[in-house]
């Protein structure tokens, strides 16, 4: 069938539409690109992700979901921390979702803490 928009034949026009719409391919979660991206985080959050204050929450061992959400929030600035939403402001959400899985990965160890100062 002809497509008078397009100039095409209906069923390549439709590959076409799909291709464009799809966008570009979404990549899993990846811990270890989280891990290089979390250098930053390192400076209040501890190299392993327990905190290096009990007044800074520690990350390792958090569940993802929970991650992602408090990302997204400092990143739209709906949870207002001046220094996390600095932080999270540039980064992409496939940078989110890496540093999810990276510290979501690390076991916490009970009984874990962190220096006082």
């Amino acid at each position: 069938m002809w497509c008078p928009v397009a100039g095409l034949r209906t069923p390549l026009t439709i590959v076409a539409v799909g291709v464009l719409l799809a966008g570009p391919a979404f990549a899993a979660p990846s811990p270890e690109k989280g891990a290089a991206i979390s250098a930053q985080c390192a400076a209040c959050h501890g190299s392993n992700g327990i905190s290096v204050d009990t007044s800074i929450p520690n990350l390792a061992g958090q569940h993802y979901p929970y991650l992602l959400e408090q990302m997204n929030a400092f990143k739209q600035r709906t949870r207002k921390v001046p220094i996390m939403n600095e932080l999270a402001a540039p980064l992409s959400e496939q940078q989110v979702e890496d540093l999810a899985a990276y510290f979501s990965s690390i076991p916490f160890r009970a009984g874990t803490t962190a220096k006082t100062k």
